[in-house]
């Protein structure tokens, strides 16, 4: 099959949001068995705590992984990346939580910022109603803006994790810091994109849930313990399929951010299969 190169043929500069996406989703294609088979799988260890938690982390990393190996068309089998990630799993569950963290601190700050703002504003300008919702309104979009950055800034954490020797789980964060600088609004525009992709099958399942809890309710004589017992047996396999499905493709459109951020930062080549 003839190649493409997408971070050349007359594009000097990064890979576009449509580049990006439409790779992903070529990848995810081309292998939609075996990602989906290992997002299932993967969504299944949610249930168990902890350990199950760091089992998900790590199969995240592991698909991120597989298309990151498409992406440089030296393609790993299953089991021969999961031997370079499973022994990181822990590394990735303490990414995530340190993450959580990060997002969780960034929030309590801000939330309790927005509080002193409102309290204060009331304070200083009385029953000036309109002039204190519209300072309360600037603070929220100034605060939805940097947690968007920060977002964006640490969207591919798992990906040095899985790819890199010597990275641990804080490190790990610093990196995604480091080849994100400068490319925020791009990224920002990926993610817009990605969650326009995956918005069909979430409002798929959310119309499915609607049309269970319907078809339920009288047929159980109400919201009962047993109607909840079998809505949720239901819901809960619809929920891990939906997951499963919209996981693989995330997780290689990360791999293509990563892979694109290395090519123009660290001198990596980026070569794609045009199939």
């Amino acid at each position: 099959m003839p190649k493409k190169n997408l971070s050349s043929s007359g594009q000097t500069g990064p890979l576009s949001v449509g580049n990006v996406v439409s790779a992903s989703l070529r990848i995810y294609r081309d292998h939609f068995k075996s990602y989906f088979g290992l997002a299932f799988v993967a969504n299944l260890w949610l249930l168990v705590p902890i350990y199950g938690w760091a089992k998900y982390s790590a199969i995240l990393g592991l698909i991120s992984r597989l298309a990151f190996g498409e992406v440089r068309e030296k393609p790993e089998t299953v089991s021969d990346a999961r031997r370079e990630v499973n022994p990181r799993m822990w590394s990735f569950f303490g990414a995530g939580i340190l993450t959580f963290l990060i997002f969780f601190g960034g929030s309590l700050v801000g939330g309790i910022a927005m509080a002193i703002l409102g309290g204060g504003a009331a304070a200083i300008l009385g029953q000036n109603y309109l002039l204190i919702a519209a300072l309360v309104a600037v603070a929220v979009i100034a605060f939805l803006i940097i947690y968007i950055r920060i977002f964006s800034r640490l969207l591919i954490v798992e990906l040095p994790l899985a790819i890199e020797n010597n990275i641990g789980a804080s490190s790990a964060i610093g990196r995604s810091w480091q080849l994100t600088k400068g490319s925020v609004g791009r990224i920002q525009w990926i993610v817009f994109v990605g969650i326009l992709v995956s918005l069909p099958i979430t409002i798929v399942v959310q119309i499915l849930t609607v049309i269970v809890q319907l078809f339920l309710t009288p047929l159980l004589g109400g919201e009962t313990g047993l109607f909840y017992l079998v809505y949720y047996l239901l819901i809960l396999p619809l929920s891990f399929g939906s997951a499963a499905l919209v996981t693989p493709f995330w997780q290689a459109m990360k791999a293509i951010i990563y892979y694109d951020l290395r090519s123009r930062k660290e001198g990596f080549g980026l070569q794609m299969r045009d199939r």
